[in-house]
C-alpha cells in the first residue's frame, strides 16, 4: 500500500497532542511523531495510507493549533521518522 506522509506545523499549548490523536482517530495512523522545538513551535509528522491523506489534511487543517499542513513528496516517504518523542499508535 502506498503511503503519504503529513507534516504539521503546530502552536503547542495544553492539549494540543490530544487534539491532533483526537482529529485523526478515524483515519488508519501508521506513525506519529510530535516533537517541539522551541516553546512556541512544534512539529508533527504523519504517515498513513495515500487515500486518506487529503481527508486527513482537511481535518487538520482544521485545528485552530495548526499553523500549516503539508502533504510531502512520495519519492521522500520513509518507513521511519527519527525524532525524539516519537509516538508509535
Amino acid at each position: 500500500m502506498d503511503h503519504a506522509r503529513l507534516t504539521v506545523t503546530l502552536r503547542p499549548g495544553h492539549g494540543t497532542l490530544a487534539r491532533l490523536a483526537s482529529t485523526l482517530n478515524n483515519h488508519h495512523v501508521l506513525d506519529l511523531a510530535y516533537a517541539t522545538s522551541s516553546p512556541l513551535s512544534a512539529t508533527a509528522v504523519v504517515r498513513l495510507p495515500r487515500p486518506d491523506a487529503p481527508r486527513a489534511q482537511h481535518k487538520l487543517r482544521r485545528l485552530v493549533d495548526v499553523i500549516d499542513v503539508s502533504l510531502d513528496d512520495p519519492a521522500s516517504t520513509s518507513t521511519s521518522h527519527p525524532s525524539a518523542g516519537a509516538v508509535r499508535t
